[in-house]
């Protein structure tokens, strides 16, 4: 019970890190254009990309057990790695087959509620899959010199294909 309310808390979190991760800290948007290796982005903000796309990518193939290795440290200690790996797996019930991710912003934090001070990586992308379009995700916090993956959420954006006239 206690990692499943853990889930919904570091979820909810998550749902609302396009805003601002945390008002008391600064959060510093950073608009990727494209997933190409060729884009304008530094460094530090192309680790971060492949980081989370890496982690996305697990997701992709079904691999979410393979997640929970290289995760952060205040992931694990917040939560089991079964609940994880079912809770993320849950996340994407009903989007379909991955078809392709378009753009990345990043935010970046220093301070998270109920987390440890450190440097956190919000990467929001817009993802197809075959069911629907949405935007996922990854908070990331920079450990051991490392990027390591703390959080994770999708946006289901349903659009309707027939829309009935109201009066």
């Amino acid at each position: 019970m206690k990692q499943s309310v853990t889930l919904i808390i570091c979820l909810s979190l998550l749902s609302a890190c396009d805003v601002s991760i945390n008002t008391n800290a600064p959060v510093i948007p950073v608009v990727v254009p494209a997933l190409q290796p060729d884009a304008a982005i530094t460094p530090q903000q192309r680790v971060i990309v492949s980081r989370a796309l890496e982690f996305l990518m697990l997701l992709d193939e079904g691999r979410a057990d393979l997640t929970w290795l290289p995760a952060g440290s205040a992931l694990k200690a917040s939560t089991s790695e079964s609940n994880w790996v079912k809770g993320i797996s849950g996340l994407r019930t009903g989007v379909g087959e991955f078809k392709h991710r378009n753009h990345a912003q990043i935010s970046f934090t220093r301070e998270m509620p109920d987390a440890p001070p450190g440097l956190y990586a919000a990467v929001q992308i817009q993802s197809s899959f075959s069911n629907l379009e949405v935007i996922e995700v990854v908070l990331l916090v920079e450990e051991d010199d490392q990027w390591r993956v703390v959080g994770y959420n999708i946006s289901k954006n349903i659009q309707l294909k027939a829309a009935i006239p109201l009066l």
